[in-house]
């Protein structure tokens, strides 16, 4: 689980200071944010069935605009949940395997292969 954060964390970096797109971006046909809500309360507006959206900014001056068909822009949240997501269930597996090793390691001797030891180190089914 750590290295996968770790690795998050190198995407947005890399991101932010290189400039790169390794949380790779989605189109998405549905937001919600508290950040559209006109009256001001941090209470999310959820817009359903985007078909594009505009995404205004200047350049050497000048007004340029993009058009994005098929939706929004998702700038990748959903990629970073995704790999987190990824991460967290094989942690949960690993450690199921862990524990099922622990309680019975003749049935689960299989995940001795998945446990790092120290070099010279002998195993305790093995004495």
């Amino acid at each position: 689980m750590p290295i996968g954060i770790l690795w998050e964390f190198f995407e947005f970096g890399s991101d932010i200071l290189l400039r790169t797109d390794m949380q790779k971006d989605r189109i998405t046909s549905s937001i919600s944010s508290v950040k559209i809500n006109e009256s001001g309360k941090n209470i999310p507006i959820r817009i359903d069935h985007i078909n594009e959206s505009t995404i205004t900014y200047e350049q050497n001056g000048e007004t340029k605009k993009i058009v994005i068909p098929g939706g929004n822009l998702d700038i990748g949240l959903r990629d970073t949940m995704k790999d987190l997501i990824v991460n967290f269930i094989g942690a949960i597996v690993f450690s199921i395997i862990g524990l099922l090793y622990i309680k019975n390691r003749d049935e689960y001797k299989f995940a001795e292969n998945f446990i790092p030891t120290m070099k010279g180190e002998t195993n305790k089914s093995e004495e």
